[in-house]
């Protein structure tokens, strides 16, 4: 098959990329920065380099294409854009043209499921072109995947520094996934008769564990502070009532995250410590 892989330079969309190539299908990469993709480029047999946020700058890019696959989705602050115009309407209009274009599926990562995050404005965001593509016409597999074990780097870079900090008790719970295993669920989804697959790494691991994991990756002494969640909840609350979302839209989910559990089926098999272990090593190896 022939897929468009958007978003290809993020951290899933690389693993996607390469385990689409592993498998025989031709990629096709669409991406903001070209420069961003040298880690792929040898997996990859055409680049189209657009902003999905302009409708005009895709013209073209699905031509040819059996099926899309897009983990476009705003990371950290974009030139002031907020979650609606990258998680909402980049996707939305990659949509579009697929549609225009004759595209067989599309294959979206949205975001965990969990009660406690549907107010969220990100995940309202992604729910928002969920509906969109569910009722496009348009075959479609739906990936809500669980925090990435590189959302988990935070504890290890903390851990490096000698000390974590934990809002509640360290008690609350998550099981976050590697992204080689969501990308394998991904290529899995191009043949496979499923429209929605929640995806959860196979330890549930409380925050305090995780930090623990952290330290012992990095070789430092546990030293843990923790800090009241109802601290966090406070600041989050008073944000979303005196900033609009472009300011407090980008630390809105991951804080939230941390004062909750969120949790999803199990699936995959790759552990977190060993991703730590790796981060280690790699980032030494590069000094």
């Amino acid at each position: 098959m022939k897929v468009l892989v958007a978003g290809a330079s993020g951290y899933l969309g690389q693993y996607v990329v390469r385990a689409l190539q592993a498998r025989g299908h031709q990629v096709r990469a669409l991406a903001r920065n070209r420069e961003r993709l040298r880690l792929v480029v040898p997996a990859l047999d055409e680049v189209v380099v657009a902003d999905a946020t302009d409708p005009s700058q895709l013209v073209g890019c699905c031509e040819g294409i059996d099926v899309v696959f897009s983990s476009i989705g705003l990371v950290g602050r974009r030139s002031g854009k907020t979650c609606w115009d990258v998680d909402y309407n980049a996707n939305r209009n990659l949509l579009y043209e697929a549609r225009r274009a004759g595209v067989g599926k599309f294959i979206y990562t949205s975001v965990v499921r969990s009660p406690g995050l549907e107010k969220v404005q990100l995940v309202r965001a992604k729910r928002a072109f969920e509906v969109e593509l569910e009722s496009s016409g348009l075959d479609f597999t739906i990936l809500y995947p669980n925090g990435f074990f590189s959302d988990m780097t935070d504890f290890l870079a903390m851990a490096r520094r000698g000390r974590v900090y934990l809002f509640g008790n360290g008690g609350f719970r998550i099981n976050p996934i590697d992204g080689s295993d969501v990308a394998g669920a991904a290529a899995d989804a191009l043949t496979a008769d499923i429209r929605h697959l929640e995806l959860g790494g196979p330890q549930l691991l409380t925050h305090e564990r995780i930090a623990q994991e952290a330290f012992h990756a990095a070789g430092n002494p546990e030293r843990i502070t923790h800090i009241p969640a109802w601290a966090l909840k406070a600041v989050l609350s008073l944000l979303r009532r005196t900033t609009p979302v472009r300011t407090y839209g980008p630390i809105e989910f991951p804080l939230t995250v941390l004062t909750q559990d969120v949790i999803a089926p199990a699936c995959g098999h790759r552990e977190l410590a060993d991703y730590f272990r790796y981060a280690v090593g790699a980032d030494t190896a590069s000094r």
